[in-house]
């Protein structure tokens, strides 16, 4: 078994992304892995693999699993080189953004994007590399026709179909569901039919790249549903939903605490949620976007989406 101590050892470390150094000491000080998992801002199983991959260069187990994973010997001896890797590490940045005027990168982000998450993306993006950050918004065609005639430099938009070009990732793909108050009538079941919601008020988010396809399929069954609001607000269409005044299709990132799922049989809409960036931009900054955007704890997305998909 290799010596941790050793100096080989410590440059073998320093080789290792240093996610995994800090997913280690966030386990190491609160001595649970989901817990450490919520404060990386990872998925659990993220942050499990992360620590695989470095007991693995280390040749060691660095915790005793149980109901608190305690540190093994191992990790004991391990602890203060990591807690020094990444002190240094902070140092390298705090005197690197002393020294040089920081890049400033412009982001479009859609509405309908969860924009909660997405800050905490950027932000995670921000910890990795220096760079500052002008926000704009619009809706999902707006942001991809900005990012397509490459007036911003990272875009972040949903699409009913994914863009094949080398400079876009889908990040996860989702369904629209049918959200409504988890004590709404519609809560009571998982599937509806569009005429069993013929006198089901509705919400309409007027914002919705779906929108347009989602009102011809309902046409198409011989029902108006009855409008009891329409906005591109995506918090206004939220607060009304959870209001019990009415029901919404949306894709399942924006459903909320208090809302309940269900789906309409007629209306198989799903769509997916790019990650574009300018040919130009600079290699590290999109590795760094990549590598967040991979381990981000997106909701909405299943399983099955856990791996970044790259557009070919």
């Amino acid at each position: 078994m290799k010596s941790i101590v050793s100096l080989e050892i410590i440059v073998i470390i320093y080789g290792v992304n240093l996610a995994f150094i800090r997913y280690f000491l966030a386990v190491a000080d609160i001595g649970n892995f989901t817990e450490a998992a919520e404060r990386c801002h990872v998925t659990q199983p993220t942050l499990s693999a992360g620590i695989a991959r470095l007991e693995e260069e280390v040749g060691a187990r660095l915790f005793d699993r149980g109901r608190r994973s305690g540190l093994s010997a191992a990790g004991q001896r391990l602890l203060p080189h990591a807690r020094a890797m990444v002190e240094a590490w902070r140092l390298a940045r705090a005197e690197q953004r002393s020294s040089r005027r920081t890049r400033l990168v412009r982001v479009a982000i859609a509405s309908t994007v969860p924009v909660a998450a997405a800050m905490r993306w950027l932000a995670t993006a921000q910890e990795q590399v220096a760079f500052d950050l002008e926000i704009s918004e619009g809706t999902a065609e707006a942001i991809a026709d900005r990012w397509r005639r490459g007036r911003c430099d990272v875009a972040l938009f949903p699409a009913r179909t994914t863009a094949t070009t080398a400079n876009a990732a889908s990040l996860w793909r989702e369904p629209y569901e049918l959200a409504a108050a988890s004590n709404h009538l519609v809560a009571t079941r998982d599937r509806w039919s569009i005429k069993d919601l013929a006198d089901t008020p509705f919400v309409l988010r007027a914002a919705c790249e779906a929108h347009d396809e989602a009102t011809r399929l309902v046409a198409a069954e011989g029902v108006r549903p009855r409008a009891v609001l329409r906005s591109a607000d995506e918090e206004r269409c939220a607060a009304a939903v959870l209001a019990g005044l009415g029901v919404s299709l949306m894709p399942r990132s924006l459903l909320r605490p208090g809302m309940a799922a269900a789906e309409i049989r007629e209306v198989a809409l799903e769509r997916r949620v790019m990650l574009g960036w300018r040919e130009e931009l600079d290699g590290e900054l999109v590795t760094i976007l990549h590598d967040t955007a991979l381990a981000h704890p997106w909701p909405g997305r299943g399983v099955r989406d856990m791996r970044l998909e790259f557009v070919r």
